[in-house]
């Protein structure tokens, strides 16, 4: 016989489940699902107050400014950019690098020390990108820009878009126009696995595109699924 107790709890788990594919299909394909206008609604919703959504650029300043993101750079965060700077050398040794998202630079430091031929990084955050500025690098540059908007006139072998990917208002878009820039190359998409959020966007992802590979890392209480997509 089963319990009261067990039946919710069971509920609860389906309602879960069919909220998160519901997220899936929205990230996917956006306005062009049935019911769009009602799913989007219910979407923005849902994640009003998450820390990993859409968020002005005065918000960014402020927390580089107070130091919110310098823990990215410490061990704790060490996994996830080992693979991603794994894949880029593995897949196109010595490319070009568009870091999306490229905040204080850690992913930066981690691929020059394995070399690239250009590397790009583009932030909204001018405080992000002016503490990068100060360095005198060869080969590599630091935009202010909203990625959305950015035209960088040439194409990449590697297009990277670290934990940033759930910041856009349309992440099936700027996906999309990431692919464009690397014509030929790749794109790596890495996620934070403990964000529904970013599970649906990536679930989203993987469905609709050509995936090359991809890695699970877990590292302490966290983990992050890293993808490569084919340009």
């Amino acid at each position: 016989m089963t319990g009261p107790g067990v039946v919710r709890r069971v509920a609860g788990r389906v309602r879960t489940q069919a909220r998160e594919r519901v997220r899936s299909a929205y990230y996917a394909v956006g306005r062009d699902l049935p019911g769009s206008d009602r799913v989007e609604a219910r979407v923005r919703r849902w994640e009003a107050g998450r820390g990993d959504v859409p968020k002005p650029k005065e918000a960014w300043n402020e927390q580089y400014a107070a130091g919110g993101w310098d823990y990215l750079s410490g061990i704790g965060e060490l996994s996830h950019y080992s693979v991603i700077v794994g894949y880029a050398q593995h897949l196109r040794p010595g490319g070009s690098v568009l870091d999306v998202g490229c905040g204080s630079g850690v992913l930066h430091d981690r691929l020059r020390a394995v070399g690239y031929a250009h590397y790009t990084g583009v932030d909204i955050s001018d405080e992000a990108v002016a503490a990068l500025r100060r360095h005198d690098w060869a080969d590599a540059e630091f935009v202010v820009a909203d990625a959305d908007g950015f035209e960088p006139g040439r194409s990449y072998d590697v297009v990277v878009l670290n934990e940033s990917l759930t910041y856009f208002p349309d992440p099936e878009a700027t996906f999309r126009r990431c692919l464009a820039i690397a014509e030929d190359g790749i794109v790596i998409v890495s996620c934070h696995e403990q964000s529904a959020r970013a599970r649906g966007i990536l679930r989203g992802l993987v469905a609709r595109h050509d995936v090359l590979d991809e890695t699970v890392v877990r590292q302490g209480p966290s983990s992050w699924r890293c993808v490569v997509f084919r340009g």
